[in-house]
């Protein structure tokens, strides 16, 4: 798997972040602002994959800005591979995307080794609740795309699931553009069940914990497809313990490969502005 394909992963973590339905007004779907910190290590190595083992942190933060919501998230991991060469990624992104769901605007930067591998600017617009849009890239060079109807950013996607899953549903599917890849939506088939079981010896977490506390939760796990063609594998997917206010407590980031694990180990609530 090539270290692009990697951080578009890791992008995807952003979607617990955030939420708007831009079918109808979910009042039972209430999102925190809040910044969170992630230990990550390495969960699994298939054979071949050729990685034995990764260490970081991850750091997500979400702003209310009134309007929409501003999202900064970034990701340094290393990664140690089974011929002893070592190699450190550093991801960052920004995204401020309408609580209406109809406006995103993203950026991404990835690198390696303080090297600079990939560089994504760009907006998407969709004409309305249900209909088609527009994705504009300005880099890594002047771009631009349909997206089909239907299309839904991250936000609306992930308040949807969380209304999916008040309603007992069990799945749900859904075409997603997020701004992390070159080639359009992904077909997101998401899968929702009883949350995991905590695991033993997991990092302590601190800070505002109160965030954590009586809020109904669930095991979703997504599947990203590149294409309608279901019988192909998936691009990767992520399964994360989500609460109702869009807190992940943890996460597993599977590449294929090996999978990476995400546990929370610091919390912190930010305010709400006066709109």
């Amino acid at each position: 798997m090539s270290f692009a394909a990697v951080c578009a992963v890791l992008v995807l973590v952003l979607w617990i972040s955030r939420g708007a339905d831009a079918q109808q007004p979910l009042p039972d779907v209430v999102l925190v602002p809040h910044r969170a910190t992630y230990d990550m290590k390495l969960a699994v190595a298939r054979p071949n994959s050729g990685i034995v083992e990764v260490n970081g942190r991850m750091v997500l933060e979400t702003v209310d800005s009134c309007e929409g919501w501003e999202i900064k998230q970034r990701i340094k991991l290393t990664f140690l591979r089974n011929d002893g060469e070592e190699f450190v990624t550093d991801s960052n992104f920004s995204s401020y995307e309408s609580k209406d769901g109809l406006e995103l605007r993203f950026s991404v930067r990835n690198i390696q080794n303080d090297e600079v591998e990939e560089e994504l600017r760009g907006q998407a617009d969709l004409e309305g609740q249900g209909g088609k849009g527009q994705a504009s890239f300005t880099l890594p060079e002047p771009r631009s795309f349909g997206l089909p109807a239907g299309t839904l950013f991250p936000t609306t996607h992930l308040a949807l699931t969380i209304k999916h899953a008040r309603e007992g549903d069990k799945s749900a599917s859904y075409q997603v553009f997020d701004g992390a890849r070159l080639d359009g939506a992904f077909q997101v088939n998401a899968v929702i069940g009883r949350p995991p079981r905590p695991v033993a010896g997991a990092p302590a977490m601190r800070g505002d914990l109160g965030l954590l506390r009586n809020q109904p939760a669930w095991g979703v796990r997504f599947a990203f497809f590149a294409s309608a063609d279901q019988g192909a594998q998936p691009e990767y997917e992520l399964a994360l313990d989500l609460l109702a206010n869009g807190i992940a407590r943890s996460m597993l980031l599977d590449y294929g490969d090996f999978a990476v694990d995400a546990r929370l180990v610091q919390l912190q609530a930010l305010p709400r502005p006066k709109c």
